[in-house]
């Protein structure tokens, strides 16, 4: 029995790391449009697609309270949303819902101490039907347009400041 408990244990703890990524590849295709979404952010206030109108390209990065790699990029994306005009960063949390926020505590407490004073969503059914319904790993981090449609491709696994900046500048040149 305790064998059992044992093996219980490590695959679970198994499966909770195998939803963390690190790769390097991402869909060829853009399908992702963020253009209808309704949510609310983690303060509370109510959110919908005009989060991206004033910005010419808007980093989307889905992340869970889980993922080290998740939290170890912050930083850089809290660096990144300040660093170019015309672009922002925004968060998704994978663990908070607009129907069950009782992990907010915990994801305050990594936004306070990775820094990450960004927008960061809770999933909400229509953010759910739009792209994390699709999510297999994280972080996973799109693009968006000031419409909320997707360009570029859709990534997977963390990357250094270095390698997103390079990213971003392509994409802003595109969008412009």
């Amino acid at each position: 029995m305790k064998n059992l408990r044992i093996i219980t244990l490590i695959l679970a703890i198994l499966f909770l790391f195998s939803a963390c990524g690190n790769t390097n590849g991402g869909s060829e295709e853009p399908t992702t449009s963020l253009a209808n979404i309704q949510t609310t952010d983690i303060e509370g206030h109510s959110v919908d697609a005009a989060i991206f109108s004033d910005f010419d390209l808007t980093m989307v990065n889905f992340w869970s309270i889980t993922c080290p790699p998740c939290i170890r990029e912050m930083p850089d994306l809290a660096e990144l949303h300040t660093a170019h005009e015309g672009f922002q960063v925004v968060g998704v949390v994978l663990n908070i819902a607009e129907t069950n926020m009782d992990q907010l505590p915990a994801v305050l407490q990594i936004v306070e101490q990775t820094g990450a004073a960004y927008p960061h969503l809770a999933v909400s059914e229509s953010l759910h039907e739009a792209k994390t319904k699709d999510i297999t790993y994280v972080p996973e981090t799109i693009f968006v347009n000031a419409d909320g449609h997707q360009v570029g491709e859709s990534y997977v696994g963390a990357k250094s400041y270095e390698d997103w900046n390079a990213i971003i500048e392509a994409l802003l040149e595109d969008v412009r």
